[in-house]
């Protein structure tokens, strides 16, 4: 669900706009089916082969202390990654990281607040890509945790991950967005195009996301990544609980 299904004033959303032009999400509720238990929140988990997707609804509050935090936690911290090795973070506003032109305006590079209660739980439970749209271009990440690449690798990703990588997928067929013109250091790849993305799971061991243009079809970016199941289960900086040794 995004601002143009659900945003309308005093209706109980996130965002004080009318960007759904009074529709306030009543007919994205009632056309489409979404395993939610409460169909006025757009947010669920859904299970498909070896992805656990964790879909959360930017037009609600997602903030720590809020039903939607304690959602996005429980689907974060109860997938199994033997069957479902690869965690999937998806919403519609950019809650990570966009050189949007406007973001970067806000010297934020975000929707305001959007990163700052859920990049500790991306990091703690090893989330693998974070998805969204929005901002109508495409773009990819390094591997991030808290504005800072954690590999120097750009497409070939092995052995335990230490961030999540981010990407904004918003080239659905609307009017394009402009960049910032400083390309922010994480900031990996950028297409000022429409186009979609795919994501493939040869095994539990190996990943490989494309992102191809609408105009063609083929391929313009891509990463890989090859791990085994103990690389998940690895601490990594603030993905495990402190421990001290005591005498």
């Amino acid at each position: 669900s995004g601002n143009h299904e659900r945003d309308w004033p005093n209706t109980g959303g996130f965002f004080d706009v009318e960007d759904s032009g009074g529709e306030c999400g009543v007919p994205a509720e009632t056309m489409y089916y979404y395993p939610a238990e409460n169909r006025a929140n757009f947010w669920y988990k859904v299970d498909y082969g070896m992805f656990r997707f964790c879909v959360a609804d930017s037009e609600h509050d997602w903030r720590e202390g809020t039903p939607q935090y304690k959602f996005i936690e429980e689907c974060l911290s109860t997938v199994d990654r033997k069957h479902q090795p690869w965690l999937i973070f998806t919403a519609h506003r950019v809650l990570g990281y966009s050189s949007n032109s406007w973001y970067a305006d806000q010297g934020s590079f975000e929707e305001p607040e959007g990163r700052e209660s859920l990049q500790k739980l991306w990091q703690k439970y090893r989330v693998d890509i974070a998805y969204f749209g929005h901002v109508h271009n495409y773009e990819r990440t390094c591997p991030l945790y808290q504005s800072q690449c954690v590999n120097s690798e750009k497409s070939h990703y092995s052995g335990t991950m230490n961030g999540t990588i981010f990407v904004v997928a918003g080239g659905g067929g609307s009017h394009l967005s402009e960049y910032t013109t400083a390309i922010p250091k994480w900031s990996i790849f950028r297409d000022h195009d429409y186009g979609f993305t795919k994501l493939t799971a040869f095994n539990h061991s190996s990943l490989l996301f494309e992102y191809m243009k609408s105009s063609d079809g083929k391929v313009y970016d891509s990463f890989t990544i090859h791990r085994d199941y103990r690389d998940v289960l690895s601490c990594v900086h603030d993905s495990c609980f402190p421990t001290t040794l005591a005498s």
